[in-house]
């Protein structure tokens, strides 16, 4: 295990010495006090090798369900996800821009998120060819684009393998006059079937090729290679030589090598199809030889580079009331107009990186601030992410300590700790974690009791198939006593059309489940679907529950005035209400320009119930179903826009609402992007209210250059009320603009 040299800190230091002093500037002509504010919940982004592709992962703080993606031929992506596990109110869901860490294997992008209509947008700049998939850990989304060529040889430091079931997406073949594998005949197939086939066939040959399963990948390669000519034929027919050979059948890879050098004698990786035909053993050899040594290339190792990003937007909102109160034969008008907003949200976001031979070390440093100038109200301070951590190029050990996010083990969302992992195989690895809950509130960071934890997990990452598997033990403790313990395990399935994910976990201290969880993606042909069972407590069982609504602050405090332990599990249990949701969605690509979709939704939330210190029950919410229907196209009005009309009809106990959106995106002259959203919306409720809103925004973003973006949005809100006794017009007009500059 390689540690980091003192100069590799020291010139790290300075680094961050060098931004945190623009970040002085730039906070000073607002009177702002260095500090930060809410957090958001992209975590990181990630950029992988994945066999002939580049991975793009993004990473978030909580569960995500994946949904669906649309994209503009100016390079454009909007994906569509829903965030589990956080509400509309959650202090982290802010308005969030980064840019794509440096790599010679992707090109270079932004992300945004939200948009207008809740999406996140990847934007390139220019046309990728691009896959997106959901990530088997049910907390990330991949977006993979063919690699970048290197630009100091067939092996870049920076490019990072790992284990993926992904496709390679090549320009259209010229294919040479010659004999080809023989291929059915049958009625004509559309081409963007072919290519998907194509795609899912490929991307199941790799993934059987790196676990060790070449008979499975000769399978894929073999239906692949005998469909029409299509982008995949190229890569399979190396492929398919590979597989062989790593089967041990030297004379079948020779034969399909030979294909490969007759039917693409100009391929740019034909000098490496060569040797590996030139290295295979003698004709009739059917057992592995000890292959040449080649001599491996000296590794030059990378000096520290520092990456990041600082933005600052300003947000404005002033409301007007008119209301008219009507009590009896008389009635009473009055108006009011307040300035309800008006903030300074600043962002600054550091990673320091080094590479050598054996090991890749990191540390990030998040730091956002909230400067609140209504009267009255303070700014909000949230201290994000300070940690370094080192893993092996190999995979076989990590370790991260600071200020960091769960991912997963049962660890909570955000924490003070260590983090470590070591793998004894290539089938197991052993992971633990200790530290201390980092809890936020409105006001920043939260005064409540003091808690730490332990846990440890235990992957099992090459099961039959696609399969992977991990369990977990975590603890956790307050005043000295035990809060939570729980167990967990959860499993995986992932492969080229599917990706299942279940999780599991029960508190043995109050022996009820704490979360159950499955969710799935896959798809046949041109349509996708996904699906989603969610039970859980929110908040999760902890005995610091049972504090809630009361004076006493400290569950010691709690025993030491005669409360019994039984009671205060009982009173932590009836104050963890638990949510349940539903959801089923399906998607179809009707033409390259054209793809529509529909979504059903039933959840519920269930009350609390009656407490030992008075607190009485509360009625749960009840059903709430939801109906929703979208059209995605490409081109509508303009060569390169992208609209999106959604529909959605919502039912509960208590009212019905109907709602209707509206969304255009233009990009005009690669710097300029437009985005337009239309929202109507319509509800009654068993009191007899009615209201209608009626919100048009506009959002404006200009990219400088490579470094700088500037970006603005307005927008009017018109929200009318009306019952038996009160009618109220509320008008509301907001703004913000702001800046991001990136820095690498």
């Amino acid at each position: 295990m390689k540690i980091l040299k003192v100069s590799d800190v020291l010139r790290f230091m300075r680094n961050i010495v060098c931004s945190a002093t623009l970040w002085v500037f730039a906070l000073l002509p607002m009177g702002v006090a260095i500090s930060s504010a809410n957090a958001g919940v992209i975590e990181r982004v990630e950029i992988k090798r994945a066999g002939e592709e580049a991975e793009i992962r993004i990473l978030f703080v909580t569960q995500i369900q994946y949904l669906r993606e649309g994209s503009l031929k100016s390079g454009d992506i909007r994906i569509y996800f829903n965030l589990l596990g956080l509400d509309a109110t959650d202090p982290r869901l802010v308005p969030e821009n980064k840019e794509s860490p440096p790599s010679d294997i992707a090109p270079h992008f932004s992300i945004s998120y939200p948009e207008l209509d809740s999406s996140l947008s990847v934007s390139f700049g220019k046309v990728v060819d691009y896959h997106v998939r959901a990530g088997k850990d049910g907390r990330s989304i991949s977006i993979f684009t063919p690699a970048l060529k290197p630009k100091n040889g067939p092996e870049s430091s920076a490019a990072t393998a790992i284990v993926a079931p992904t496709a390679a997406i090549t320009p259209p073949l010229s294919i040479p006059s010659v004999t080809l594998p023989s291929v059915q005949l049958a009625a004509p197939r559309p081409v963007a079937e072919i290519e998907l086939e194509a795609q899912q066939l490929i991307g199941s040959a790799r993934y059987a090729l790196q676990n060790d399963r070449p008979e499975a990948a000769i399978e894929s390669l073999n239906k692949l290679l005998n469909l029409p000519p299509n982008q995949q034929s190229q890569p399979a027919q190396k492929l398919i030589g590979e597989a062989w050979e790593k089967h041990g059948e030297f004379d079948k890879a020779r034969v399909e090598y030979e294909l490969y050098i007759k039917l693409y004698p100009d391929a740019a990786d034909i000098k490496q199809v060569n040797e590996r035909l030139a290295r295979l053993p003698a004709k009739g050899t059917t057992k592995p030889v000890q292959a040449a040594v080649v001599a491996k290339p000296k590794f030059v190792e990378e000096k520290m580079v520092v990456y990041g990003g600082l933005s600052q937007y300003f947000y404005k909102g002033i409301s007007h009331t008119d209301s008219l109160i009507i009590s009896g034969a008389t009635s009473t008008t009055s108006s009011l107009t307040r300035q309800d907003q008006s903030q300074l949200l600043s962002m600054l976001d550091v990673t320091g990186r080094k590479r050598t031979e054996t090991t890749d070390t990191r540390m990030v440093f998040r730091d956002n601030y909230n400067a609140n100038f209504l009267p009255g109200q303070v700014s909000s301070n949230r201290f994000d992410a300070a940690y370094i951590e080192q893993s092996a190029r190999d995979h076989s050990y990590m370790y991260r300590v600071g200020r960091q996010t769960g991912s997963g083990g049962g660890a909570p969302g955000r924490f003070d700790g260590v983090v470590a992992g070591y793998s004894f195989n290539p089938t197991w690895r052993v992971n633990g974690v200790v530290g201390k809950p980092v809890e936020f509130t409105s006001g920043g960071l939260g005064s409540g009791p003091s808690k730490d934890f332990a846990g440890m997990s235990v992957d099992l990452t090459r099961l039959p198939e696609q399969w992977s598997s991990s369990g977990y033990l975590i603890q956790q403790r307050v005043d000295g006593l035990v809060d939570r313990r729980a167990v967990g395990v959860d499993a995986h399935y992932f492969d080229a059309q599917r990706n299942f994910m279940g999780l599991f976990e029960f508190d043995t201290i109050f022996r009820d489940v704490n979360l159950a969880m499955l969710q799935g993606n896959w798809t046949v042909e041109n349509d996708s679907y996904n699906v989603l069972v969610d039970h859980r407590r929110s908040p999760p069982l902890q005995l610091t529950n049972a504090l809630m609504g009361q004076p006493i602050q400290s569950v010691a405090t709690l025993l030491q005035s005669g409360v019994s332990m039984d009671t205060i599990r009982a009173d932590a249990k009836a104050l963890s209400p638990t949510s349940n949701m539903f959801a089923i969605g399906m998607n179809r690509l009707y033409s390259p320009r054209l793809r529509l979709g529909g979504d059903f939704r039933v959840s519920n939330m269930s009350g609390t119930g009656a407490t030992s210190t008075g607190q009485q029950a509360t009625e749960g919410s009840g059903n709430t179903y939801s109906y929703s229907i979208q059209a995605t196209g490409n081109n509508l009005l303009l060569e390169n826009d992208y609209g999106v009309v959604n529909a959605t009809y919502t039912s509960s106990k208590t009212y019905t609402g109907q709602s209707l959106a509206f969304t255009q995106v233009e990009t005009l002259r690669q710097y300029w992007r437009i985005d337009m959203l239309l929202l109507l919306y319509n509800q009654v409720d068993d009191f007899g209210t009615h209201t209608t809103q009626i919100r048009p925004s506009l959002k404006l973003n200009y990219r400088w250059n490579d470094s700088v973006n500037l970006e603005g949005e307005g927008g009017i809100e018109q929200i009318h009320t009306s019952s038996a006794i009160q009618d109220d017009k509320t008008q509301r007009k907001y703004f913000y603009i702001g800046y991001r500059w990136d820095f690498r």
